[in-house]
């Protein structure tokens, strides 16, 4: 079977975006999404499987030496918030059973021995699409070209920090079961398809006013 998951979605929890979690699922469900990842910045969800239909991934973003990473699967997390050395953020989510994805890499993708580096980090996969990047389309085909040349498992989602945003771009995933373990283990081998377009510039100017930012996070 195929579930379509956003993979990259902030809720108020994250402190810089708008989204409560009842309008995040409602925004799912409008979308046709079967998913989301709630990447919360710093600490992780606390949400986990199905919420009023909508299957819940729960995880955060964590700032690393190497750009913010992706860290799916997890409702528990030992490390502090702050910048941290790729390795201690790999042996944790090793240690947890993780999925670990490389958000929005883009320039970052133009450089081949970047994406050597992450391809032997052990990182599970690059974000290819990522609504909220800069250069939408140029920043896309540089991303899936780093991934089909390094043979990274890729995914995409939206970064979204206001509701409508969400589901902007996705990830269809090749599941054998709707189970949290088969959902990881089919994005670590790269079962995944990914769709999306650009969030605009009217949504990063409604966060800018709107949102609260931290600093650790502004954009790469």
């Amino acid at each position: 079977m195929k579930l379509k998951l956003d993979l990259h979605v902030h809720t108020n929890a994250s402190g810089d975006s708008l989204i409560r979690l009842d309008e995040a699922l409602i925004e799912a469900k409008a979308k046709g999404l079967n998913g989301l990842a709630l990447t919360e910045h710093g600490t992780p969800s606390k949400v986990r499987g199905f919420t009023r239909g909508v299957l819940i991934i729960p995880g955060l973003e964590v700032n690393t030496l190497i750009g913010h990473v992706l860290v799916l699967g997890v409702d528990q997390w030992r490390l502090k918030p702050g910048l941290k050395p790729i390795r201690v953020v790999l042996e944790e989510a090793k240690r947890l059973g993780a999925v670990t994805v490389l958000a929005h890499p883009f320039p970052r993708t133009l450089i081949p021995s970047f994406i050597l580096r992450i391809r032997q980090s052990g990182l599970d996969a690059i974000e290819v699409l990522n609504s909220g990047t800069i250069l939408f389309p140029v920043s896309s085909r540089v991303n899936m070209r780093a991934s089909l040349k390094f043979n990274i498992p890729m995914t995409a989602g939206s970064d979204s920090h206001i509701r409508r945003t969400i589901g902007y771009a996705y990830t269809i995933v090749e599941v054998p079961s709707i189970g949290m373990e088969d959902i990881l283990e089919s994005i670590r081998r790269g079962l995944t398809e990914v769709y999306g377009r650009a969030s605009g510039l009217k949504a990063k100017l409604e966060k800018r006013i709107h949102g609260k930012r931290f600093e650790q996070f502004s954009p790469l």
